[in-house]
């Protein structure tokens, strides 16, 4: 678990938001922020000849095993 501080206004809209799709606080940013760790350059998955691949979209970007396989976890089979 970690705290994260973000400032006022952007915790209302945030929170409005959440409340408006029916979920917590919580479950609305930490979906909202994988969804964008994973679009902001990080990793888009891909196929060639039949076998997963990972596209890294900014040359400049790490590869990180453990945030790979977390995405591959999210995304599923």
């Amino acid at each position: 678990m970690t705290t994260l501080t973000i400032d006022d206004e952007l915790g209302r809209l945030v929170g409005e938001v959440a409340v408006a799709r029916g979920k917590t606080l919580d479950e609305f940013a930490g979906e909202t922020l994988r969804r964008a760790v994973c679009e902001v350059g990080a990793v888009h998955h891909g196929t060639r000849n039949g076998i997963r691949v990972m596209l890294v979209s900014d040359a400049r970007a790490t590869i990180d095993p453990t945030r790979i396989r977390q995405c591959l976890e999210e995304e599923g089979p």
